[in-house]
């Protein structure tokens, strides 16, 4: 702390912590080489006075900065996407294996000697715990609950499904300083250039509800947590990857004994994961039913009225929508808008609770326990491909939205 309320000269208000933080903003937002850090360092030494507590190079800001605590951990994974080498709270000791425990191949590339796949985790509880650090942020960390709206939407708060929580889980909702997070993952490829060579990687980034509406979804706020390597898409096997980070939101579930700099006190800060944000093909990655074949639908699932064309083996979703419409409607009866010569008399399939779709998915094998195996039964009257990792939290059999699917648009 000395370090870092220091002034960088005699004279001027600037710290020697935050030149140190634009210091490393400069590489992370241009791709600045370390040593043409180095040489600006270099330059800014010679232009100041010689008392001064400039960084003298890349590595010195480094590491100043990174006594903040705001770690990354490295963890080794098998490049199939099977596992990961990484030691839990829960007894799973997989660091020191040499080997994947489902396909028995060896930890390390064989054509490569001693490279190995890595994927990166940034703890969420320390950036949480940083919130509530800084009274430019703990200020706004009970906003849901001191702005509440009566009829309008304009918060995730005044929505049924946050209301729904509360009233499930009235301890929870006691304290307004617990987080809600919000969780979304899409792939990208961050050699975009090199079209030739596809490369998907898949970031997960986790976002605080707690704030104004127009800050909790700004760039500030927008917590990488995991960044899953490629080179291809982990379908099923995202869950794999996802293991350090439903862990902390398991803590978090718990309570995390934080410092509250507004209230100068502590208290247990607990966090609970709300929904996921993703595309559609994205959902089947996170929910576990999949969004392919017949019953890709999963609001309809085993209800669809999805069919084949005629000269094509595609699925059709044309004409599935009209059993949504109130009975009296005249699009029901339409026979030439639509399918030709069909009338629609049905009514809107029935709509799972919560505890339902829990009983249906509570006895299905996770990919972290048995790998990714097909379900009896997959295409036929259901579309599971596995008990996703997000239900071993243990509020989410209560969630009444746990996932939101949006459609990308592209001008």
């Amino acid at each position: 702390m000395a370090e870092t309320n220091q002034p960088v000269f005699e004279g001027v208000t600037e710290l020697k912590l935050s030149i140190c933080v634009r210091h490393l903003a400069c590489k992370s937002n241009w791709n600045i080489p370390n040593q043409a850090l180095d040489n600006m360092a270099k330059i800014y030494l010679d232009l100041t006075p010689p008392n001064n507590s400039l960084p003298k190079n890349y590595y010195e800001a480094k590491r100043l900065v990174s006594k903040l605590g705001l770690e990354y951990k490295k963890i080794d994974c098998y490049v199939n996407g099977c596992m990961l080498f990484y030691d839990n709270d829960n007894g799973k000791n997989d660091a020191s294996l040499l080997e994947c425990k489902f396909c028995g191949q060896a930890r390390y590339h064989t054509i490569h000697a001693g490279r190995r796949q890595r994927m990166f985790y940034l703890p969420i509880i320390p950036r949480l715990q940083r919130m509530f650090a800084s009274m430019e942020t703990t200020q706004h960390m009970t906003w849901q609950y001191e702005n509440k709206s009566q009829g309008v939407l304009r918060h995730p708060s005044d929505g049924e499904a946050w209301k729904h929580f509360d009233r499930k889980h009235e301890s929870f909702a006691s304290d307004p300083r617990n987080v809600r997070l919000g969780l979304c993952s899409d792939g990208f490829n961050p050699y975009f250039q090199a079209s030739s060579s596809p490369y998907s990687c898949w970031p997960v980034i986790v976002t605080p509800y707690n704030l104004p509406s127009e800050m909790c979804m700004t760039k500030p706020f927008m917590f990488l947590t995991c960044l899953i390597p490629g080179p291809s898409n982990p379908k099923a096997s995202i869950d794999v990857y996802l293991r350090p980070l439903i862990d902390d939101l398991n803590k978090l579930s718990n309570g995390i004994w934080t410092y509250d700099v507004s209230r100068k006190q502590n208290f247990l800060m607990r966090a609970a994961l709300m929904w996921t944000i993703n595309d559609f093909p994205a959902y089947g990655m996170l929910s576990g039913w999949s969004t392919h074949g017949i019953l890709a639908c999963p609001h309809c699932m085993e209800h669809t009225k999805t069919f084949t064309l005629n000269y094509g083996r595609k699925s059709c979703w044309f004409d599935c929508h009209r059993r949504f419409l109130a009975t009296d409607h005249p699009f029901r009866r339409n026979k030439k808008a639509f399918r030709k010569g069909e009338v629609e008399t049905d009514r809107p399939p029935p709509k799972l609770t919560p505890s339902q779709v829990w009983r249906r998915v509570k006895d299905y094998p996770k990919v972290t326990e048995n790998g990714v195996t097909r379900i009896d039964g997959y295409g036929e009257w259901h579309n599971w491909i596995k008990r996703s990792i997000i239900w071993d939290l243990p509020y989410w059999k209560d969630n009444l939205l746990r996932h939101d699917a949006y459609r990308k648009k592209f001008l």
